[in-house]
């Protein structure tokens, strides 16, 4: 009679019993998460700076978790994360986060609770950032762009804050965010060329829209045509740039557009009674207003 071996295998939380050719399989349940846990990956995810991660172990996710995670993960991460539990009940776990960065140490109370599908934090995680900008209506903090003036919570990390568009702003900084931190943040934003260039093509836009023939004085568009002292009724304008107005400056929020040449025929009836054409021409043709930059570009308001 052959003899019978057993073999017990664990794999993967599966005991296996294999007997003479037929396999009983007994499933163990998994083992709970625990506070610890919970505690334990979020300071691996603060580690990693993987934003995500850290967001998906907060007890109550919300929109400020989702732009909380995009900023870390353009953040640089702590140094190092330590949770030391100080207080446990049955539905209640309190523990001493310290966190380090770049030669910095933070402590702070790290609460967590049970939801009910595990433990998640619900205290302790957000640092409070406020943000303003000379130019734009938002600044880059971090992986994501941030409504200035404005303010967000934050997760621990070194954030760099820059102006936006970046393409045609300067402005930069850095700033530290720790648990319970609250900061505020100026960004001096800066045209730069390529604002200057965009800003030039948003002027050659608008000095083509100001030149089609027209029946009288096109408004705001920096021109004083004195064919009333040469006719008595217009007809007709006509236009011709000769040298379009040149961006020299965007400097507090305003812009001088100057230096253009601009001929101008007036067609219509002199004091005599004839028809005439009557030509101008001015070398210092100039338009002014003021300039916002957002995230399509800049946007030129003439006066």
């Amino acid at each position: 009679m052959p003899r019978r071996s057993v073999v017990a295998l664990l794999v993967s939380g599966a005991v296996a019993l294999a007997i003479t050719g037929a396999v009983l399989l007994v499933v163990l349940p998994p083992r709970a998460e625990t506070a610890e846990d919970t505690a334990q990956a979020f300071a691996e995810a603060l580690i990693a700076a993987d934003g995500t991660a850290a967001v998906a172990l907060v007890a109550d996710a919300s929109t400020a978790s989702a732009i909380a995670a995009a900023a870390l993960d353009g953040a640089s991460a702590v140094d190092t994360a330590e949770v030391v539990l100080t207080e446990q009940t049955a539905e209640r776990t309190t523990f001493d986060l310290t966190l380090g960065l770049a030669g910095d140490t933070a402590t702070s109370r790290l609460v967590l609770v049970d939801v009910g599908e595990g433990w998640r934090v619900a205290d302790g995680m957000w640092g409070t950032l406020r943000v303003e900008t000379t130019h734009g209506d938002a600044v880059r903090v971090g992986g994501t762009r941030v409504p200035a003036p404005g303010e967000v919570l934050l997760l621990p990390g070194r954030y760099p804050v820059t102006a936006d568009p970046a393409d045609l702003l300067d402005g930069a900084t850095e700033t530290t965010v720790f648990p319970g931190t609250d900061q505020d943040v100026a960004i001096e934003a800066i045209p730069n060329e390529a604002a200057l260039e965009a800003a030039q093509g948003a002027i050659a836009d608008y000095a083509a829209a100001c030149t089609v023939p027209a029946t009288g004085t096109p408004a705001n568009c920096g021109m004083r045509i004195p064919w009333p002292a040469d006719l008595v009724a217009l007809e007709e304008l006509r236009f011709r740039i000769d040298r379009m107005p040149r961006v020299e400056d965007l400097d507090a929020g305003t812009f001088v557009a100057s230096d253009g040449e601009l001929v101008v025929t007036a067609r219509g009836t002199d004091r005599g009674g004839d028809p005439r054409d009557v030509t101008y021409r001015s070398d210092t043709w100039t338009l002014r207003g003021s300039f916002a930059v957002g995230p399509n570009g800049i946007t030129l308001t003439v006066w």
